[in-house]
């Protein structure tokens, strides 16, 4: 007995803590958090579903990643922006995830499941970063639950079967945000020579612009730095120059890079004719949904205070259900209260970069939803804990332990069920659904590589295919007679109809958009119109 009390109070872990819970001891182990986040990468991996669904995103992303590979410019891709049809995407995305599936796409070619580690990859180094951030505040044990709760997300989970550039720019994002807490703490000390502020305001910049190089919405890190300087500092610092100067000049680079257009001339030039008082003109880039109507805002604060309590999924019990909103109305107060705290005691750039963060998403005209608030959900956490961890525990020690067990418990019996038996119809019936495959073998086998299809994903088409492709027209142009303008407008060959509801459906009844329409392929889903004027000699 006394050997193994002297063995017990001997373990730096145990020692002075006999009270605690082992396995609350062995959390602090600093190798705690790292194993969590390389069990949860290791599950994500082990875990994928085939498939991908129709967003169109993913597409051009891939795109890119092919003309890198292939020696072609980054946005000769295939896709024509249409200017006279509802938005699908801007022209191109910014480089930096495409960069990083290249090499991927260069070893395994169109595997869209090996495409998918990438994003996975990239969420457990943003996982780790963000603990990384968060330890600097919050105490490891905390840490590590907020890990867990983030990796066993239903949503979060679900979504690394996307191929997105979200993660990639998590893993940017908070690197910059690391190295502002890391240098600009340190400023006064170790950084006192120019060279090293050089040195880290080069550091800085860099990660702030492959950040901005992964997601726009990128621009918030420069803009919270300069805020941190003039509100905290008083001055704009030599690491912060140098910092936004670098960052400025990537940023210029990129901008004259996307410059070129390979869409042909008389494509835009043609359908300049075609716009009436009717039409509705495509918004050619994400700077076009900026909305600053007081309403909407209002709207998009209520939108995205639902888009965040899907974060906590649905139980098909009643009562968890109950429990669930409770919970998440409480711990958005804890979380309210986080920052307040945070703010009143020491204003870092993490602040900074919520709240210009939240500020660009209310300002941004997209919808709400839950995925442009996934770099911004492990901060909701943080707050909440940081709040706890100051104001309630210091009161009540062992409520954390209760509180912990309770919460761990409710996340088994909610995320458990949702992540064994999440259907994924989105992805199964996608791009590589049997009767799609077909059609795009169609296109590729029967038609000539300078055929442009006209298709309502474009950017899907063009990479499944290697054909130009172009959206079809508002439907304000759908009489025959502006259909067929449209097609001359554009110089197309091939018209392909499916049915896209909620995620492709049966296509149970297609008519041909004019007479100048015959049909050259159909199967259950799909039916692909051949145009041509010998069709209706009576245009002739």
């Amino acid at each position: 007995m006394t050997s193994r009390l002297r063995r017990h109070c001997s373990n730096p872990f145990l020692a002075n803590r006999p009270w605690q819970p082992a396995i609350a001891q062995w959390i602090e182990h600093p190798a705690a958090v790292p194993l969590a986040i390389l069990a949860l990468t290791v599950f994500y991996l082990v875990t994928l579903v085939k498939g991908q669904n129709w967003s169109g995103d993913f597409s051009l992303y891939i795109l890119h990643a092919q003309s890198l590979v292939e020696g072609r410019h980054y946005l000769d891709t295939g896709y024509l922006l249409n200017p006279v049809s509802k938005f699908v995407g801007p022209y191109g995305y910014p480089p930096v995830f495409p960069f990083l599936l290249a090499p991927v796409y260069a070893f395994f070619g169109l595997d869209l499941e090996a495409l998918k580690w990438v994003g996975i990859l990239s969420f457990g180094l943003s996982l780790w970063l963000a603990a990384k951030i968060f330890e600097i505040r919050l105490g490891r044990r905390f840490v590590f639950f907020l890990v867990l709760v983030v990796g066993l997300n239903p949503y979060i989970w679900g979504f690394t079967n996307l191929i997105r550039a979200d993660f990639t720019f998590m893993v940017f994002c908070y690197l910059s945000l690391f190295l502002m807490l890391l240098f600009l703490a340190g400023d006064q000390g170790k950084l006192q020579t120019p060279g090293r502020q050089i040195t880290a305001g080069l550091l800085i910049g860099l990660s702030m612009y492959l950040a901005y190089g992964a997601r726009e919405i990128g621009i918030v890190l420069p803009l919270t730095l300069l805020t941190y300087d003039i509100v905290c500092r008083r001055r704009i610092s030599l690491l912060s120059i140098v910092a936004l100067g670098i960052f400025a000049l990537f940023a210029w680079l990129q901008s004259l890079w996307f410059s070129a257009s390979f869409i042909p001339e008389y494509f835009e030039e043609n359908l300049k004719h075609l716009t009436d008082q009717q039409s509705s003109p495509a918004k050619l880039n994400h700077l076009s949904f900026v909305d600053l109507d007081p309403r909407n805002i209002l709207d998009r604060i209520i939108g995205y205070r639902w888009a965040l309590q899907g974060f906590w999924p649905p139980s098909s019990s009643a009562f968890i259900n109950t429990l669930n909103g409770l919970l998440f109305n409480l711990f958005s107060l804890l979380a309210i209260g986080g920052y307040i705290l945070a703010l009143l005691r020491r204003i870092t750039v993490v602040e900074i970069f919520l709240a210009g963060y939240i500020a660009v998403l209310l300002l941004f005209g997209a919808p709400p939803t839950m995925r442009y608030l996934i770099p911004i959900f492990p901060f909701f956490l943080y707050y909440g804990f940081l709040f706890c961890q100051e104001m309630i525990f210091p009161l009540l020690p062992r409520l954390k332990y209760l509180l912990a067990g309770g919460y761990a418990l409710l996340l088994a019996i909610i995320s458990v069920p949702v992540m064994t038996t999440m259907e994924y119809p989105q992805l199964e019936r996608g791009v590589t659904h049997p009767d799609a495959q077909a059609m795009f073998r169609f296109i590729r086998e029967e038609t000539a590589p300078e055929d442009t299809i006209v298709f309502i994903k474009p950017r899907i088409m063009a990479l499944m295919t290697g054909r130009n492709s172009a959206t079809w027209p508002s439907r304000r142009y759908s009489t025959p007679e502006l259909m067929n303008h449209f097609f001359d407008a554009v110089r197309a060959d091939y018209y392909v109809d499916m049915n896209l509801a909620a995620w492709m459906l049966p296509l149970t009844d297609s008519e041909r958009p004019s007479n100048c329409f015959r049909s050259v392929f159909k199967n259950d889903y799909f039916v692909v119109y051949r145009y041509g004027k010998r069709f209706c000699p009576e245009l002739e």
